[in-house]
């Protein structure tokens, strides 16, 4: 048998994938190795979706890229092998005379076909498709019947859950193509539900209130809200609340006349006259007094201000969004916010998840901030992968903007491309939070840092073989007792971090 095929690498791998909480990666394992056994060049495994067959997963050893040309399959096998359960084999299927006329099949030239059933119980989930330019022998070719039998099942998940992504990532792509998002990068379900909501008020006139930690995005969010809408052309104004006076807060929101107190030696409209037409996005609502609290109550009832100083009320109509990290709820019980400016703020009220809820947006960030500080820098930055794992692993109590300024920090005192743990602020250096306080990692954490580990071994592992074969990769592979076209494709890897 070519490769390996053994009862004992037969039991290894079932207890890999039983091991492997992360379906897509368990399905390539297995992929991999049933194309190292059989000495095959390429692998799929096909299900049917509609009227047409497609690969939902797909390796080839000596390919850096698998192109469209090179992922062509013959359809009609596969659908021969669905439908009567049983395998197939031709050690050349263009001239084998059982396909004689079928041009799906001819197009394959002289290559050995290997199609295997993906059987559990009744059920037919798709197959396993495997083409090489030499023959596949008969040990192989029943180890991998054997093998896909058992792991049918954990196949089944993992095209179900592919198709999911895929169905995600489509609406994801619709919503972000269709609306301006400008500024947020996101792939998190509970973040997209948040910008579906957005789009579908943004031409509202009713009052939004966005909650959540600082550095989750309020700002970004207010601002798509605006973009969005018809209003769009018109202007879009801030007030972050917090830190201002009782007085310089009803100043800056509904201006003053000249003269109206010390200092005032002009006229000026006011953050709201401002924005006539557009938006006034007022950050951390929850800080004002409640002195301003009743005045802007009074302004949202009634769409009229009066300017401090003066006598002459004026209407003025303008989209208002407020922002809050605090608890209004609670502040209301406690009297320091008025429960019916809670309750007119709050028409609509879009909730946005802290970072450590967002797995999945955490290696996002981390690409979208290092592309952007590399373009300032003027020249590539690459992270070594204990650094990536570190950043995509930390909690982030700061949220994105203190993933922000982490990266900002490693490129500021980066004195060579590569950004290593070292220049990691000491919170996010591996070990250093782990040691403070225990816990729980979730599953994409753990993936992200075993993905990380595995890298760096492979990374070590292809450098040392190359320099011991002094750069030939036929010499390595056979140092390392691996199939030439595996090695191939872990130094396509590694060239590709």
């Amino acid at each position: 048998m070519q490769g390996v095929g053994t009862r004992q690498h037969l039991l290894e791998i079932i207890g890999l994938l039983a091991s492997e909480t992360d379906v897509e990666a368990a399905a390539r394992i297995l992929l991999e190795r049933l194309l190292a056994a059989t000495g095959a060049e390429r692998g799929f495994v096909v299900v049917r979706e509609a009227d047409c067959h497609v690969d939902v997963f797909n390796v080839a050893f000596d390919r850096a890229a698998v192109s469209t040309e090179e992922r062509r399959f013959s359809r009609r096998l596969v659908r021969q092998v669905a439908e009567s359960r049983e395998a197939i084999y031709s050690a050349s299927a263009a001239s084998d005379p059982r396909f004689i006329g079928v041009d799906s099949i001819a197009s394959l030239g002289p290559r050995a076909v290997l199609v295997v059933p993906l059987c559990e119980r009744e059920a037919v989930h798709g197959v396993v498709y495997f083409d090489s330019r030499r023959p596949i022998d008969d040990a192989a070719r029943g180890w991998v019947t054997e093998l896909a039998g058992l792991t049918a099942p954990l196949l089944r998940r993992a095209v179900a859950e592919d198709a999911l992504r895929r169905r995600a990532r489509s609406l994801e792509h619709d919503l972000l193509a269709q609306f301006d998002f400008a500024g947020i990068v996101t792939r998190d379900p509970q973040m997209l539900s948040v910008l579906r909501t957005t789009a579908q008020v943004a031409d509202a006139t009713a009052t939004v209130l966005i909650r959540g930690e600082t550095g989750t995005g309020k700002e970004l969010v207010a601002r798509a809200l605006h973009v969005n809408s018809s209003r769009r052309e018109r202007p879009f104004v801030a007030l972050h609340c917090a830190a201002l006076s009782e007085t310089v807060l009803e100043s800056e929101l509904f201006g003053h006349v000249r003269g109206a107190f010390t200092g005032a030696d002009r006229d000026r409209a006011g953050r709201i006259a401002s924005a006539r037409g557009g938006a006034l996005f007022l950050d951390e609502i929850g800080e004002i007094s409640l002195g301003v609290q009743a005045k802007l109550l009074r302004f949202l009832q009634s769409g009229e201000i009066q300017r401090v100083g003066s006598d002459r009320p004026e209407q003025v109509e303008v989209r208002v969004v407020c922002a809050t990290n605090r608890d209004l709820v609670a502040m209301v019980k406690d009297g320091r916010f008025r429960e019916d400016l809670y309750y007119r703020i709050q028409v609509i009220e879009l909730a946005l998840p802290p970072l450590r809820e967002r797995s999945e947006d955490r290696e996002l960030l981390v690409e979208h901030f290092l592309a952007r500080f590399a373009r300032d820098k003027g020249g590539a930055l690459r992270l070594t992968a204990a650094a990536r794992a570190a950043l995509v692993a930390y909690s982030y109590p700061g949220n994105a903007r203190e993933l922000e300024h982490a990266l900002e920090r490693m490129t500021l005192l980066a004195t060579t491309p590569e950004l290593g743990v070292e220049l990691l602020p000491q919170a996010i250096r591996p070990g250093v939070a782990a040691g403070a306080a225990l816990r729980d990692y979730s599953s994409a954490e753990l993936r992200a840092a075993r993905a990380a580990a595995v890298a760096e071994v492979e990374s070590r592992f292809v450098d040392g073989l190359l320099q011991k074969s002094d750069g030939n990769v036929s010499a390595a592979a056979r140092m390392a007792g691996m199939p030439r076209g595996y090695l191939q494709k872990l130094i396509a890897r590694r060239r590709s971090r």
